[in-house]
């Protein structure tokens, strides 16, 4: 086993077993706490999300994919961050693109949300425009099931246990940014929900040939969604798109579907680069 997917699995391993007790101990009462996470502030009121903001920190989780944005988003971009959580990727991506650039960050979910905009609004990042929405194939209602253990696995596929629901707003990527010039980046994670919030997307990337997409590819999440992991695939290169792996210096290399695919399976998630090649 390499090392990388050695750390992986042991990684989800200790998440498996923290997220056994999260569900009573996220009930408990907990102090309004933020983290600072290089330049900027995330703002936190469960336990997990104070777990996983120190993950951040510490580089333990999300590194390689904030090494991909250090490379590969600059000033004046247009970039989206579809499923923001509370901030991490959004706040990032706002610095790169500075005040001439523009981010676009979607959350449903309220609480979340409340923390991104907090985290936005204490940077003073007036480039980051808001949208507590979830991308999908069509504008309308939808529900978010809640999982009270992890406030970053809001699914809006039903989950294998049993969660509370909210009603939400959907949108198409399309819609949102149809009056944008151009959109440079897009970093997406949305718990399964990838291929449908791609089928609303599709003229966006047509529309933009040097486009490069941040993607989680997890097929369990994917199937639970009613799709299959090649139909994610087979959107992304239509548009001419190619995976590519992401190093720990942000560096890609191309790689094919099958064995992304075998590493997504054995590892249960990862993340890849679409973008077309040279």
């Amino acid at each position: 086993m390499a090392p990388e997917a050695g750390r992986h699995r042991l990684y989800w391993l200790v998440y498996r077993v923290l997220l056994l007790g999260m569900n009573l101990l996220n009930s408990l009462p907990f102090p309004r706490l933020s983290v600072r996470v290089g330049r900027d502030r995330l703002y936190v009121r469960t336990l997990d999300r104070f777990l996983a903001a120190n993950l951040w920190k510490l580089g333990l989780a999300e590194a390689h994919e904030r090494a991909l944005m250090e490379s590969a988003v600059k000033e004046g971009m247009v970039a989206v961050d579809v499923g923001a959580n509370i901030g991490l990727h959004t706040l990032a991506l706002a610095r790169k693109v500075g005040p001439r650039g523009r981010v676009h960050a979607l959350e449903p979910d309220a609480q979340n949300f409340a923390l991104l905009a907090r985290g936005v609004r204490r940077a003073g990042l007036a480039q980051v425009r808001l949208h507590p929405l979830a991308a999908a194939e069509s504008a309308g209602k939808a529900l978010l099931h809640r999982s009270e253990g992890n406030q970053g696995d809001h699914r809006l596929a039903a989950a294998e246990d049993a969660r509370a629901t909210v009603a939400i707003e959907t949108v198409t990527l399309d819609e949102l940014l149809e009056k944008e010039p151009r959109v440079d980046f897009l970093k997406i994670d949305v718990q399964g929900f990838e291929v449908s919030a791609f089928r609303g997307f599709k003229e966006t990337l047509r529309k933009n040939p040097q486009i490069q997409v941040l993607c989680e590819v997890s097929p369990e999440l994917l199937r639970r969604a009613g799709a299959e992991p090649h139909e994610l695939f087979s959107i992304l290169e239509g548009s001419g798109l190619a995976p590519h792996a992401i190093d720990a210096r942000g560096a890609l290399a191309p790689i094919g579907e099958e064995k992304a695919l075998l590493a997504a399976e054995a590892q249960g998630y990862v993340n890849l680069c679409f973008k077309r090649a040279l």
